[in-house]
């Protein structure tokens, strides 16, 4: 790890002989799990002008959390092929400090995986800064089959990334596996990373590696409000199958009455064939409203299966037992690695069925 002022700062630590640098915005064909691929550079923003105006006309508490992770990376994987022995890769951020509930780790980091030639994701590096600090460079190792994934931070905007390779060499898009359409997933902070160790150990990143499937992960900490356009978005995209945890950014059980299976049915009629998995409450040992917001998301299954819809259900406190309940998760919701693995495994057995 090296620290530096500007990511156009020679390196002093790490060896820059014979490397070249490309812009990561100008190549959107390597990143994955993003909703804008169509631009002609990056752009990580993942809610629409018009969910964000609902939120600013609606919720004055969550203006914050819109402004800081409107554009933040999670879910968003870069995937290559290289036939460079060496990578560099220097980065911005928006900020210089984590936060509360996430190592920066998993808030600031780039957690690096090779793929092997089964698809099997081998572990291989991860790097993030340490506070006080926002412009950085890590050297990356790249295995024989120079087939690899960088999860990108989950609670961060990347403002800059410059990608090093040897001249002469070349970077390429890594695909997923063909007639595999991404699963998207729409949640709070839990599902948007909260509190993983690492990027890619987040659940919807756990499940990408074990499906080897594109995953769209549109989850907002304290903005998923079950909105009408975010729905409409969704309804749009072209997907294997959809996960919804929205429970816990519903400020009462009356706005998740009103709002649950409304946004679930404007999905449904979008999406009449796909399947659709309804997640209850991340609430464990003292959130008091646990039983009152599961029993309006199984309404909405209930009625769902009633009418013969490709629908499925995961109960989240019933994934653990009791004596559980004080180590899945750092407080009464946001899952350790151990929670995040277990959550990603029920969801991988519900898509396969």
């Amino acid at each position: 790890m090296e620290y530096l002022k500007s990511v156009k700062n020679r390196l002093k630590k790490i060896p820059e002989r014979n490397i070249v640098y490309m812009d990561l915005f100008d190549r959107p064909d390597l990143v994955y799990g993003n909703i804008n691929s169509f631009q002609e550079r990056v752009n990580f923003c993942k809610i629409p002008v018009e969910a964000q105006n609902e939120i600013k006309d609606k919720w004055e508490n969550s203006l914050k959390s819109l402004k800081m992770f409107k554009n933040a990376s999670c879910g968003n994987v870069i995937r290559f092929h290289t036939d460079s022995q060496r990578l560099i890769i220097k980065a911005k951020i928006n900020r210089e400090k984590g936060y509360e509930k996430t190592l920066n780790w998993n808030s600031m980091g780039f957690d690096v995986y090779n793929i092997d030639d089964e698809g099997n994701y081998v572990h291989n590096n991860l790097f993030a800064p340490m506070d006080k600090h926002s412009v950085f460079a890590n050297a990356i190792k790249v295995p024989e089959n120079g087939n690899m994934c960088i999860y990108l931070p989950n609670f961060v905007e990347i403002k800059e990334l410059l990608i090093g390779y040897q001249k002469g060499k070349t970077i390429e898009p890594l695909k997923y596996p063909e007639n595999k359409l991404p699963i998207i997933f729409y949640g709070n902070s839990v599902t948007q990373g909260a509190s993983a160790s690492r990027s890619g150990n987040t659940f919807p990143n756990i499940l990408s590696r074990k499906l080897n499937q594109e995953v769209i992960n549109l989850s907002f900490a304290s903005c998923c409000k079950g909105l009408e356009s975010m729905a409409e978005m969704i309804g749009r995209i072209n997907c294997h199958a959809i996960v919804i945890d929205y429970t816990r950014s519903a400020t009462s059980a009356k706005m998740l009455h009103q709002t649950h299976e409304k946004f679930y049915k404007t999905i449904r009629k979008n999406h009449p064939d796909k399947k659709i998995i309804l997640m209850t409450t991340e609430g464990f040992n003292d959130w008091r409203l646990s039983e009152i917001f599961d029993k309006i998301v199984t309404k909405t299954y209930d009625n769902a299966k009633a009418n013969g819809e490709n629908t499925e259900i995961i109960n989240q406190r019933k994934l653990f037992d009791k004596e559980e309940y004080s180590f899945v998760a750092i407080d009464s919701a946001h899952y350790t690695d151990y929670g995040m693995y277990r959550v990603a495994d029920e969801i991988a057995k519900k898509i396969k069925e």
